[in-house]
Formats: C-alpha cells, sequence, structure tokens
C-alpha cells in the first residue's frame, strides 16, 4: 500500500506591521513636550518617504514618554534605481581601448564592473539598483537620526558618547508587529518593557502588540493621548469644583501646560484664607496661575470665590495632606503680593512718574517718560477733534493720559507684567481719583487680543487710541517696521486694536490727519513723512482689511471701500454693510455690468473729447432730463460715499 506524504503548506508572504516607539525619559519640561512630538511626527514621516510603504504617522506623549506609532509599515523598503554621472570620455578609456583606473574605481565605488558602466554623451554613467531592505534595517537606521534631530529650548548631556537630549534617555520601547527593533542610543538599548508611572506602577510591562502600548501604560496609570489627557482633566476640574459652588477658570494655556505636566491628572479643591481675600482678584489670579499652575476658582458672574483647584499626578490618595501643603506654599505667595501692594500703596500714582525717566522705552524713542509725554499730548488733540461729534471729558482724557504708565515702576507689575494697566486702575482709585480716570488707566492695553473687550468708557477709548497710535508712529518712524512674520512690538495688534476702538465706538476720527499728528510728534528725524504715514496708513489698512474679511466680507467688497476709509472708519463699515446689502439683490449684477461696460467705453474714448458738458448746448427734453437726473444722482451719491 502506497502512503501518501500531505503536500507542505506554502509559506505566508510577510504582511505589513506597525511599528511603535517609546523614548521614555526624566521629566520633560512641559514646554518641551508638544512641539518634540510634532517633530517627530513630521521627521518620520519625511524620512520614510520614498524608502518605504507605510499608512498613518501619528503621536502621542506625556512629560515621561514620547510615543511614535507608524501604522501598516511593508515588510521591505522599496527597490531604487539611482543613476550616477561618473568621468568624461577622455578619462574612461586609454588609447587601447581598455577602462581607465578613473573608470574601474568609479565602477568599484558602486559595486560595479567597468564593464557595466554605461556610456552615453561621452560620459559613464552608472546605473545602480538597489533592493529595498526590511522593515526593520530600515527603521534601525532611522530611529537614532530622528531622535538626533530633534530640537528643544534646551539640551543635556549625560552620558560618555555626548549625546544631547531635552533630558536623560532611561528607556526605549521599539516593536515592529510582535518584534523588537534593536538599536542602542546614549547608552540605551531597545526592547519591549513599557514603563508606567514612576512611583506608582508596579514592575514594566511587557509589549507583546503595538496595539497594546496605551492600554499598558493606562495600566501604569499614564494616560498617554495628550487630547484624552486634556478632556480627563477638564472632566475632573468641572466635578471637582462643584462642591465649591462654582467651576475652574480654566483658560486654553493653563490647560495645555497642565496637560503635559502631569500623566495621570488629580485636581485638589483647596480654600483661600479670608485675609487675602481684600488683595485685587486678578492678583490673586495671577498668583495662582503663573507661579503655581493653580486654577482659581469662580462664580457664574466671573468673581473669584474662596477656592482653588491643584492639580496633583496620580491617584486621589492621601489628598488632605496634598492640600495642606498646596494651601501652605499660595499662602506664602500671597503673602509676597500682599508686601508688594503694601509698598506700592505707599505712594501715589502721581510721585511714580518720575521714576519712568529711568525706564528705557525704545533706544531711538526715549524714555517711557517721554511716551508718556506724547500719549498725553495726543490724547489731548484726539478729544479735540472729537468735542463736537463725541461726548469725550477731556478733563478725564487728560488725567488718565498722563498717570497710564505710572504702573510699570510698582513692584506688583515688575513680578507681573501681564496686569499692567489693570494695577494702574486699582492704584488710581485708592488715590481717590475719578472712577471714569481709573477706567481709562485699567483699560488702556485693551484690546489685548482680537476677541477681547475695548475700553468700556469714550474716555478710555481716547487714551487707549493714543498710546497705540503713538506705539505705530514711533516704531515706524524708528524703522521697526514688521517684516513677515516677526512683530516684536505688537503693531499689527496695536493697529487692529485701534481700528476696533474707532468703529465700534463709532468715533468719527480722521485717521489719516491722526497718523500724520502721531508722526509730528515722535523724537525721530523723518526724511519723507508723507511717503512714511502713508506707509502707516496702508499697515493699519491691511489689519482692517483682515478683520473684515474674518467678518466674512468679499475681498472686492472691502478693496471698493479703500478710498477714504481712513478718514471715516465708521463711514466706511456703513458703505461696506451697504454694499453687501444691494449685492444680494438680484437686480446688482446686471446693473454692475452694465456700468462696467459704460466706464470701458469712457476709458477707451478719452482723449477724444476731453470738454466738460455743457447744459445750455442741450436742445431735445429727454436729453435735459437725462442731464438732471446726472447732476442729482451725483451729488446724491457723493453726500453718501
Amino acid at each position: 500500500m502506497t502512503k501518501k506524504i500531505a503536500a507542505k503548506a506554502p509559506k505566508a508572504a510577510p504582511r505589513p506591521a506597525d511599528f511603535l516607539l517609546d523614548v521614555h525619559t526624566e521629566p520633560l519640561p512641559a514646554r518641551f513636550v508638544a512641539s518634540a512630538l510634532e517633530q517627530m511626527k513630521n521627521g518620520a514621516a519625511q524620512w520614510l518617504s520614498g524608502k518605504i510603504d507605510c499608512g498613518e504617522v501619528s503621536v502621542s506623549g506625556t512629560l515621561r514618554h514620547l510615543v511614535l506609532t507608524i501604522k501598516a509599515v511593508s515588510p521591505k523598503g522599496r527597490d531604487a534605481f539611482e543613476r550616477v554621472k561618473g568621468p568624461k570620455e577622455q578619462a574612461w578609456r586609454t588609447p587601447e581601448g581598455a577602462f581607465t583606473p578613473a573608470a574601474e574605481g568609479f565602477a568599484r565605488k558602486h559595486g560595479l564592473s567597468a564593464a557595466e558602466l554605461r556610456p552615453e554623451g561621452g560620459v559613464l554613467y552608472a546605473e545602480i539598483h538597489r533592493r529595498g531592505e526590511p522593515a526593520a534595517s530600515l527603521l534601525e537606521a532611522m530611529i537614532p537620526e530622528l531622535l538626533k534631530s530633534l530640537q528643544f529650548p534646551k539640551f543635556m548631556t549625560w552620558e560618555a558618547s555626548g549625546f544631547r537630549f531635552g533630558r536623560p534617555i532611561r528607556a526605549l520601547t521599539a516593536v515592529l508587529g510582535d518584534k523588537v527593533v534593536a538599536v542602542e542610543l546614549a547608552g540605551v538599548r531597545s526592547g519591549r518593557l513599557v514603563f508606567g508611572h514612576p512611583v506608582l506602577a508596579k514592575a514594566p510591562m511587557s509589549l507583546r502588540e503595538v496595539a497594546k502600548h496605551s492600554a499598558l501604560l493606562r495600566q501604569g496609570l499614564v494616560i498617554a493621548d495628550p487630547a484624552e489627557r486634556k478632556a480627563y482633566l477638564l472632566k475632573a476640574l468641572e466635578l471637582v469644583a462643584k462642591p465649591a459652588g462654582g467651576k475652574a477658570e480654566a483658560d486654553e494655556d493653563l490647560i495645555d501646560e497642565t496637560t503635559f505636566m502631569v500623566e495621570h491628572p488629580v485636581p485638589v479643591l483647596g480654600k483661600l484664607r479670608d485675609a487675602h481675600l481684600n488683595l485685587p482678584a486678578a492678583l490673586l489670579k495671577m498668583v495662582m496661575k503663573k507661579q503655581l499652575k493653580f486654577f482659581p476658582v469662580v462664580g457664574r458672574d466671573g468673581g473669584l470665590l474662596p477656592f482653588f483647584v491643584g492639580v496633583r499626578d496620580g491617584l486621589s490618595s492621601g489628598n488632605a495632606l496634598v492640600r495642606e501643603g498646596y494651601q501652605r506654599v499660595l499662602e506664602a505667595r500671597f503673602n509676597d503680593a500682599a508686601f508688594f501692594v503694601g509698598r506700592d500703596a505707599a505712594s501715589s500714582l502721581e510721585s511714580k512718574l518720575p521714576l519712568l525717566e529711568r525706564v528705557t522705552y525704545q533706544k531711538a524713542l526715549g524714555s517711557m517718560a517721554q511716551k508718556a509725554a506724547r500719549v498725553e499730548e495726543l490724547a489731548a488733540w484726539i478729544g479735540s477733534r472729537l468735542r463736537q461729534t463725541a461726548p469725550v471729558d477731556e478733563q478725564v482724557v487728560a488725567r488718565a493720559s498722563r498717570l497710564v504708565y505710572a504702573d510699570l515702576v510698582t513692584d506688583v507689575v515688575k513680578e507681573f507684567p501681564e496686569l499692567q494697566g489693570h494695577m494702574g486702575g486699582v492704584y488710581a482709585r485708592k488715590d481717590g481719583l475719578d472712577e471714569r480716570v481709573a477706567l481709562a488707566v485699567e483699560h488702556f492695553y485693551y484690546p489685548v487680543a482680537a476677541k477681547t473687550p475695548i475700553p468700556a468708557t469714550a474716555e478710555g477709548a481716547v487714551t487707549s487710541l493714543a498710546g497705540k497710535l503713538d506705539s505705530l508712529a514711533g516704531c515706524f518712524a524708528a524703522g521697526l517696521i514688521p517684516t513677515g512674520s516677526a512683530d516684536p512690538y505688537a503693531l499689527r495688534r496695536q493697529a487692529l486694536g485701534a481700528i476696533r476702538i474707532i468703529l465700534e465706538k463709532q468715533l468719527p476720527l480722521d485717521l489719516e490727519e491722526s497718523i500724520a499728528h502721531a508722526l509730528a510728534l515722535q523724537p525721530v528725524a523723518i526724511a519723507d513723512a508723507p511717503k512714511l504715514a502713508a506707509q502707516l496708513a496702508d499697515f493699519v489698512w491691511g489689519r482692517a482689511q483682515s478683520l473684515f474679511e474674518e467678518m466674512e466680507y468679499a475681498v472686492d467688497e472691502v478693496r471698493s471701500v479703500r478710498v477714504g476709509a481712513l478718514k471715516d472708519f465708521p463711514n466706511a463699515f456703513r458703505r461696506l454693510a451697504a454694499l453687501r446689502a444691494v449685492r444680494r439683490d438680484p437686480s446688482f449684477e446686471p446693473l454692475a455690468a452694465a456700468f462696467k461696460r459704460a466706464s470701458n467705453i469712457l476709458r477707451q474714448s478719452k482723449g477724444e473729447d476731453g470738454g466738460a458738458l455743457d447744459r445750455a448746448l442741450l436742445r431735445d427734453p429727454a436729453e435735459l432730463d437725462l442731464y438732471d437726473a446726472l447732476v442729482s444722482a451725483e451729488g446724491a451719491a457723493n453726500d453718501r460715499i
């Protein structure tokens, strides 16, 4: 009986596999992490491009983990063909027809024999066909290059090879499919171990499958995905503040920073001492946010409640002890703030003005005292121009504009520059000044961003406008004109702020005239003042154009109101709105087409008959009626323009 032998099944072709790299470091500063992750993502995608086929490249991470994931990496890289130019004809053959040493050396360099070189146009070429390398080999080459390419605000070196990184690398997890990608960098060999929280996690865990990495980290009390960690943090902040009857004031910058300060966020609710609640609320919030990364708790009206939230890393056990520590540290910081306020309040804002002589605004533009004098004069000039059309108390403007920079020499503003203006208003009230003066000083830097409020009062608007126009005129006069994305004096923001103030307060102020006056006050010799004024006017209009386009006005609509816009911005905006409204009328497009056709005819006939139209020469009643209608329409149109 013949025994049947089963045929061997064909070996399955290798399939694409996912790759993961987890760079486990000493704690990185929070501000380092997002940039490093973005660089990893872009750098890996660029390095692999053209070398091997793969799917999505993504990143996640914490202050201790920089994680790169590449989906569906092909088993091997792409085959490559390269054509390299070699020696010229006279150098590659001897008179007897043999290959020269130069030709043979060129061939050897590229792994070929001289006979395999290809002559073309009197030149030898090496045609090199390279088979795609295994994926693991390519990744082994990529990892060191990728990590060496990452840029950090500051670097550290910690071992003999001199490798530089944001913080020391303690472990490398590098897995393709279920296989380790073997590399050694900075004295660390790659493996498959995954390290959780350094204090709370148990032993390192072994990664057998790339898809399980984030679950293993979570098991070790690490939420790897920044978006998931941020959402977890926001929800936890909401829950912990509820018993206090408010919510954690979560501004975006602090949320983002906290997201990269912890791996498993646990909020802790603390209480403020009543003794500190008499300090300005903005100062208390700034101390909490800037110095300690705490979140103030506010009520529905935005007012500060006597609570705060600190965020710890890990578990909620021992929160009572942590709360005590947070409150003790915060109390010390508030005591410092109270000392600063007390020392500042010992003298009036007026008495601080001579100290501005010691503060340089800009070398060519003098001291802050000189800038303050210019702003005071410019504010008075603007007030006089608005005297007949806008209800502005010029005495309030004069008093406020004199004091707007006085808080720059206070201890609180030196410690917290973000409170400039606000503390000026606080100290003005302490000095017993009119509330309108205090409010104008407090709102001097408004609006501080594109969507934030403008000054609340007309006097505050005029004072703030004077400060912005002086800054614009001074920097343009000194040649400090923004180029590209560089804008160290925030002139784009100040120009936009000036436009918003004029528009939202409906101030009929001639900005072209105001710019010329502001330039005339500068302590810098200007070679061609009209030319510079026109340049600055164009700069301001550029910000206005951006604002209108953000409001979804079409580019051609915005450009159509450019003429005369700076002489009366509110009027220009009304024209723009009217144009938008009439453009929606179905009859607008045919009317515009007819107007354009007539304009083209007139342009082509220009010079053939340049004489003015004389009504006395008209005879036909229809001609006379048309002439009168045109004159009437022209007058009505000019009144509206």
